[in-house]
């Protein structure tokens, strides 16, 4: 990664007030990851550089192959912002103003021209996601993501896949790192001892079975209740008939 070209395309998607990324994006999709402004596609290799000029656009707003890549942004400016592209608009609309001419055409294809396959919305929503992510590298992130085969700019060619390089993709034999599934644990199926001992014996199934009043034990019963008895006492006639003569 350039610095320089690093800050000039944040400089131009700020003047354009859109997103570094979508900018970083549609200009990787269209340069097949290279972000060179002298790159050539398109029927008969005649349309060129950051956003695939043809030959009428590359006239009107100063675009050509021996420009730098902070240099050709400027004709990139001229031309989106000419063609209709409002700040605040989204990747949709950004893509769909370089390759059908202006915003909203999302069901607009150029496969006719030497495109891609599909439309507008066919091509943001399902060919940029590797792009996007090339875009993030350009701009500081990380350089060695695994990117899918994308075509060539502006072409139905499939490039070969690899590693996010600062010039480019670099091929790689090595595939993207994979998760390994924990490994299953074998069915016995199940434990017959087991079942066998819960059914068996005084604690096992069968307990569960008798009556409550079976299983429970017998409470401790309560002593017997004993009458108070009285002792009897000999009447002393005396000592009654003493009381009577105080």
């Amino acid at each position: 990664m350039n610095a320089a070209d690093r800050d000039a395309l944040i400089a131009s998607a700020g003047r354009l007030g859109t997103s570094p990324v979508d900018l970083g994006t549609v200009i990787s999709y269209e340069t097949g990851g290279t972000f060179s402004p002298s790159i050539r596609g398109g029927a008969g290799n005649r349309h060129i550089g950051l956003i695939q000029f043809g030959g009428p656009e590359q006239r009107q707003y100063g675009a050509s192959q021996d420009q730098s890549f902070g240099e050709q942004l400027g004709a990139v400016e001229r031309y989106l912002t000419d063609r209709g592209f409002k700040p605040g608009m989204g990747l949709l609309d950004l893509y769909s103003t370089i390759n059908a001419g202006r915003p909203g055409r999302y069901n607009a294809s150029d496969a006719g021209n030497g495109g891609a396959p599909g439309t507008v919305a066919d091509k943001v929503n399902g060919q940029m996601a590797g792009h996007r992510a090339k875009a993030s590298a350009f701009l500081g992130g990380d350089a060695a993501m695994t990117m899918p085969s994308e075509g060539t700019a502006g072409t139905a060619t499939p490039a070969a896949s690899g590693r996010f390089g600062f010039s480019g993709i670099e091929p790689s034999a090595s595939s993207a790192p994979t998760m390994t599934a924990p490994e299953a644990k074998k069915d016995d199926g199940p434990d017959v001892a087991s079942i066998l001992k819960l059914m068996a014996g005084d604690g096992g199934l069968g307990a569960l079975a008798q009556p409550a009043a079976a299983q429970a034990p017998a409470a401790p019963s309560a002593p017997p209740m004993v009458p108070l008895q009285r002792r009897a006492v000999p009447f002393d006639r005396d000592a009654y008939l003493a009381q009577f003569r105080r």
